[in-house]
């Protein structure tokens, strides 16, 4: 749990400083426009002389903007709170005692039903699994009892 902690901080704390460096790009990019149209304006160049350099940082701008959003998107998902030990130490104690009430059988099944594969070497074994999530609605379906005609 602490190495999973980890690893989510490191994930956070790199997409974080890759956001900064996106932002720091756009505003050095916002400040070479700002120049380029400066020129413009104080008419020491022609605008057709800058046309093509104008739309290739505003090529980059909107790929920078593009870039920001997507960053800011992981972010918004990674905003995981970190596992308390204690509170899995009980989810495992509430499951554990949950599983003795299964036979070999229902075990079994119970952990086919999320577990992909195991890896066993000479130093680690690995567990491949697909974390089990509730659906964030749960749907309801009624069936309509059928109309019947008593004879006789």
């Amino acid at each position: 749990m602490r190495l999973t902690n980890e690893e989510l901080y490191q994930s956070c704390s790199e997409n974080r400083e890759r956001l900064e460096l996106i932002q720091a790009q756009i505003e050095e990019l916002y400040s070479r426009l700002s120049n380029l149209y400066d020129v413009i304006e104080t008419g020491e160049f022609k605008g057709e002389e800058l046309t093509p350099r104008i739309k290739a940082l505003s090529q980059k701008k909107e790929e920078l903007l593009q870039a920001k959003a997507n960053a800011e998107e992981i972010l918004r998902y990674e905003s995981v709170h970190m596992a308390d030990p204690q509170v899995v130490q009980n989810y495992a104690d509430a499951l554990r005692n949950l599983l003795t009430k299964f036979s070999i059988t229902e075990q079994r099944s119970f952990f086919k039903s999320f577990i992909e594969r195991i890896d066993i070497d000479d130093v680690e074994v690995k567990v491949h699994y697909t974390m089990p999530t509730p659906p964030y609605s749960t749907s309801e379906e009624t069936v309509g009892v059928l109309p019947f005609v008593h004879h006789g």
